[in-house]
């Protein structure tokens, strides 16, 4: 039931994560295996159509086979390493980056969704894909091909295809990201500020106060949701930040140190080459190469 997309996917994949023609679709390609690379899993809607990836999050580690798909609904930090891939079978991948606006208004026009408790706890759920959303996940990706129809069509699919996400095993994960969990809402709001502030010093005691949860259950919420502590998940974010900086050639090491929080370059050499297993400077070389 794959195959189709498989075929799309080759004609539009991407081997850097460039967006599609189609907002907030990206298809992602390799053709070879890669090592573990730290990530943000943005809140979206990822599927797995050919090859094989390992993912860890939190120290627990887990293997993505075709067919697989997943909703987070916060970013979580992660590893991400493509374990799987060839010339001759690439590893392909959709990944659809939600529209918060666009699930919360058609929240409005739905019922509340049952109450059940989650078997996957943080904000990470992992399915096999549903036969609901093959339809309308095809006729998006078959858009790529007929790129003068996606201005007119694109929004009512993408639509649609939440709608149906909605009413199926992910549902619950995406009332999420809609916003429709008051405690939630709180450690998703600390992570939006941490993700937008991350050059900044912070105080945990502050932003607890901030979002409206005392330290302790401030703490233990945050780590429930994104398997980091929030200073953890900041040095994370800050990382990350980093690495896109030295990749733009905008500033060298100690720049992008600065620039990035760090109010010192050694230490923010030793915390990058731990993340990503070589010296910011080597690796700043090679990602411009």
């Amino acid at each position: 039931m794959l195959a189709k997309f498989v075929e799309i996917a080759a004609r539009h994949g991407s081997a850097t994560g460039a967006p599609s023609a189609i907002p907030r679709l990206v298809v992602r390609s390799a053709v070879a295996p890669t090592g573990p690379i730290p990530a943000l899993f943005e809140p979206k809607f990822y599927l797995l159509l050919q090859g094989a990836k390992r993912m860890t999050i939190g120290g627990t580690s887990f293997e993505v086979e075709p067919g697989t798909c997943a909703v987070a609904s916060v970013g979580l930090p992660f590893t991400s390493e493509v374990i799987e891939a060839s010339a001759m079978l690439p590893y392909l991948s959709v990944e659809m980056k939600l529209d918060a606006g666009l699930l919360a208004n058609l929240l409005l026009d739905l019922p509340a969704g049952p109450v059940s408790e989650e078997r996957q706890s943080g904000a990470l759920s992992i399915e096999q894909i549903d036969e609901s959303i093959i339809n309308p996940l095809g006729r998006l990706l078959g858009l790529l091909d007929t790129p003068s129809d996606i201005s007119v069509l694109a929004a009512q699919v993408e639509r649609e295809l939440y709608y149906r996400l909605l009413s199926g095993p992910l549902g619950s994960r995406l009332r999420q990201a809609g916003g429709h969990s008051a405690r939630f809402g709180q450690i998703k709001m600390a992570a939006e500020w941490i993700a937008e502030n991350a050059d900044q010093s912070m105080s945990v005691e502050w932003l607890s106060a901030h979002v409206g949860m005392s330290v302790t259950s401030f703490h233990r919420h945050f780590k429930a949701v994104t398997a980091h502590t929030p200073l953890a998940y900041q040095r994370h974010i800050r990382l990350l930040d980093a690495r896109r900086r030295l990749a733009s050639g905008l500033d060298n090491v100690t720049g992008t140190a600065f620039a990035s929080g760090y109010a010192s370059a050694s230490q923010f050499s030793r915390e990058y080459k731990r993340a990503f297993g070589i010296a910011p400077v080597r690796d700043a070389a090679s990602l411009r190469r």
